[in-house]
């Protein structure tokens, strides 16, 4: 896993629990060309964050998740 996925997963164990890898690894292969997480690059963190607003959003309340890609935002 490289250093920036790591990074991203940390933060959103926080917000999503043990679910957070799965979630990340969805958004990134769902929305970024089949990227997978563990190959998380520096440059791709706008992006994430951007989908991770949105999906997050579906799933914990929508504060946190604005929360949660800021926080992921700030990695970039």
């Amino acid at each position: 896993m490289s250093q920036v996925s790591q990074q991203v997963l940390d933060i959103a164990v926080q917000y999503l629990g043990p679910a957070a890898e799965r979630f990340l690894e969805r958004q990134t292969k769902a929305h970024m060309d089949n990227l997978p997480f563990a190959d998380l690059k520096r440059s791709d963190i706008p992006t994430l964050a951007s989908w991770v607003r949105t999906s997050a959003a579906l799933i914990i309340d929508k504060k946190k998740a604005e929360e949660l890609a800021e926080r992921i935002s700030r990695l970039g």
